[in-house]
């Protein structure tokens, strides 16, 4: 059973079940009203889910819960931003107020499949999945109508779910024709090579092997090499996944980074900022006096753009990554995107 009192989002405000509702008490209401599982309430329904809330704020970086942990509560999302992000750390989704985050794990009861960060500081409803499953339990209209809302949201899902898969085939079926194309070229031009080759090797005597090794050589020399300095290993290697198309080399601090640095021939420089032996600034410091040409990025979960821009860092990648604006962001750098 209820307690004879509720609390609300003020520590200090207390009302009675039968009370009439105050101002704010009816703004709330009109909140949790727009959210789709409740839309469908009556006000005093709605009352009833506005005493399970708890409310709680969070600052950027903070993880509103994990991937693989048990559902034991939904949250409605306020005010801020938060982010979905995948176990490998990769950001799929931006979250914006006013909703529900994790509604569906507490009906089904499954693990959390994603974990959600919070990307701008935040305020959060919290609902305990016991009490609103108890609250459901005494009260078989509300639960009706919250698994009619339910229902309805996930068929607006698959709707939307065969929409993109339609979208996905499409796009699928088109960049098939066009690796087609590009193999055809690919072997095309690999025939004139080998010609080019012979040609090259009756005029000048030299053995065609030692042409071709000549050749990799230089052409090894035109794919953009990327160095990622970042002492987690998980995100080193998002980084080299998302960047298929570069060489992509790593070092795990500032000192590595120095090291590999004066051995190999780099474009570009992704560095985080928070590291141990060498952070991030101070790599920058040591590039910017040994390498001046060298283009350098930053990557922080814990700075902002403006913080960055106050160092000489010719770009930022916030943590978690958006894979498509970090694609672009390095393309840009490098001169192979229009800006």
């Amino acid at each position: 059973m209820f307690s004879d009192r509720i609390r609300l989002s003020n520590p200090g405000l207390y009302i009675r079940p039968m009370a009439t509702p105050t101002d704010k008490e009816k703004l709330l209401i009109q909140v949790l009203r727009k959210i789709p599982i409740f839309n469908g309430l009556a006000p005093t329904q709605v009352r009833k889910v506005l005493g399970l809330c708890h409310h709680k704020t969070y600052k950027p970086g903070e993880r509103v819960c994990e991937s693989g942990t048990r559902p034991d509560e939904m949250y409605v999302l306020l005010s801020g931003e938060l982010a979905i992000i995948t176990p490998e750390g990769l950001k799929v989704a931006t979250i914006l107020p006013v909703t529900t985050v994790g509604e569906m794990g507490v009906i089904t009861g499954q693990p959390r499949v994603a974990s959600v960060e919070v990307t701008k500081s935040s305020a959060l409803f919290t609902i305990r999945k016991a009490r609103f499953d108890a609250i459901l339990r005494e009260d078989n209209d509300m639960q009706a109508k919250v698994f009619r809302a339910i229902i309805d949201v996930l068929s607006g899902k698959l709707s939307n779910d065969n929409v993109r898969l339609r979208d996905h085939q499409m796009e699928r079926a088109r960049d098939q024709g066009r690796i087609a194309i590009l193999q055809r070229r690919i072997k095309e031009h690999e025939g004139r090579a080998g010609i080019a080759l012979d040609i090259a090797a009756q005029k000048t005597g030299m053995d065609r092997e030692e042409l071709s090794l000549h050749v990799e050589e230089q052409v090894k020399d035109l794919i953009p090499r990327i160095l990622i300095v970042d002492d987690e290993a998980e995100f080193r290697m998002l980084v080299r996944d998302a960047l298929p198309g570069f060489d992509v080399v790593e070092a795990g601090h500032g000192k590595e980074a120095l090291d590999v640095i004066r051995e190999v021939k780099l474009d570009l420089v992704i560095t985080d900022i928070n590291m141990p032996e060498m952070d991030g600034v101070q790599l920058l410091e040591n590039l910017r006096s040994q390498f001046p040409d060298l283009k350098v990025l930053a990557v922080s979960g814990y700075l902002d753009a403006d913080e960055v821009r106050r160092q000489s860092f010719d770009g930022f990648i916030e943590k978690p990554l958006a894979l498509e604006p970090f694609q672009r962001l390095v393309e840009q750098t490098l001169g192979i995107l229009d800006t």
